[in-house]
């Protein structure tokens, strides 16, 4: 896992500071005061030297990586499920000190700051015991009139960031979603990126499911950010050398992997074009795709769609600028949280990523992001239900709005 040294001290200084108001309340209260805080003062310190002992842990270059990042992901759920509730109850317990009142109407505002941090504590419970293990399948219309007539009613499965490797080796979750999409009958299924964590020696475990998917065009994938493996310290040589190895699995699977090339899927006399890309970066990380190149090796078809990990990629070289009718992403889990309701999505992706999750369209030209299968950083997923995307290709007019959500 990388360090990003800003954002961790800043979590845990705001931390100590919910603790140390915590301490200071229990000190108030005639309950709470003497062991009760003390003991809470013992806890806190501990959770914090847990955090630190995290950030410093050495990454290990061998494949025993991915069973240090498990371990670590488990500690980073561990202090989100701890201060988390900490921090609402600590937010809204102050009211009570806004209330004119000296009985009951105070009393209903300390329920309420408990009661608050119970739900938020329940449903970070439900998030982590549940939903990760549950899927939704999500069916979406894409309309085009580029789109060949032997092409209309053409479906396909969309899946994205499974994450092998935060299962270990229980193959429960992975076997039911290979069974739901073989059971969608798609004519093709595509993998947009992040099969693993850190390793290729995740897939291990889940090679017979795996080669279970079944389609007449097969599965097409790309390389996620998480692929690549450049979060952990390695020699040029090892990383080569590691990057070969998951190419080689899952190819093994049967899985046609696009790196920076293309193909041409043909029915009867019509045809349409998959470009894949590697994964696109505008951060820290390195930019390994090659969009242009891989749209010059393109075969001439009057559809193409385009998979790429990241969707970041769509607004900054596709929308309006590349032939690439329609855009298949993953790669921001909505951030593994999120709230439906019947007219919206919300998400605190949204924040950080411009399309996040859902369709989104832009003149002719479209973009599905899957907000994918799997888990990574913290393993929960808080609303963020697990999603296999069945997208059916109509022939039709564009639609002139986006109906993403």
């Amino acid at each position: 896992m990388h360090i990003y040294w800003l954002p961790f001290v800043v979590v845990m200084l705001f931390t100590i500071g919910i603790d140390f108001f915590i301490w200071r309340e229990m000190k108030k209260s005639r309950a709470l005061e003497g062991v009760v805080a003390r003991i809470h003062a013992a806890l806190a310190a501990a959770a914090q030297a847990v955090a630190l002992a995290m950030m410093l842990w050495p990454q290990p270059a061998d494949a025993s990586r991915s069973a240090t990042v498990g371990v670590l992901m488990l500690l980073l759920w561990g202090y989100f499920l701890l201060y988390v509730p900490k921090t609402v109850w600590a937010a809204l317990y102050p009211l009570h000190k806004v209330v004119k009142s000296r009985t009951t109407p105070r009393r209903i505002a300390k329920g309420t700051a408990l009661a608050a941090a119970l739900a938020v504590l329940a449903a970070m419970a439900v998030g982590t015991l549940h939903t990760p293990r549950t899927y939704v399948v999500t069916p979406v219309d894409i309309v085009s009139p580029r789109l060949p007539q032997g092409f209309d009613g053409y479906r396909i499965v969309h899946i994205s960031d499974w994450h092998l490797g935060t299962y270990n080796n229980d193959t429960t979750f992975v076997a039911a979603c290979v069974n739901a999409i073989n059971d969608l009958h798609p004519h093709l299924i595509v993998f947009t990126g992040d099969l693993v964590n850190t390793s290729a020696s995740e897939i291990a475990p889940f090679g017979s499911c795996l080669r279970r998917l079944s389609a007449p065009d097969g599965v097409l994938a790309v390389l996620g950010n998480h692929d690549y493996d450049d979060y952990a310290p390695c020699t040029r040589a090892q990383w080569e050398a590691e990057l070969r190895q998951l190419c080689a699995t899952e190819r093994e699977l049967g899985w046609t992997l696009l790196r920076n090339s293309s193909l041409l899927l043909r029915r009867g006399g019509d045809s349409i074009g998959v470009v894949g890309t590697e994964n696109y970066s505008n951060s820290r990380t390195p930019d390994y795709s090659r969009l242009d190149s891989a749209m010059r090796s393109a075969p001439q078809a009057p559809y193409t769609i385009l998979l790429q990990h990241n969707p970041e990629l769509w607004r900054a070289q596709v929308a309006g600028s590349a032939d690439a009718d329609l855009t298949l992403s993953g790669h921001t889990h909505a951030m593994q949280m999120m709230l439906t309701t019947s007219h919206r999505r919300l998400s605190p992706a949204r924040l950080r990523y411009r399309e996040w999750g859902g369709l989104y369209t832009q003149g002719d030209q479209q973009l599905y992001v899957n907000i994918g299968l799997g888990m990574v950083g913290v393993p929960m997923r808080i609303g963020a239900t697990p999603e296999i995307t069945l997208l059916t290709l109509r022939r039709g007019a564009a639609p002139t709005t986006p109906n993403h959500r």
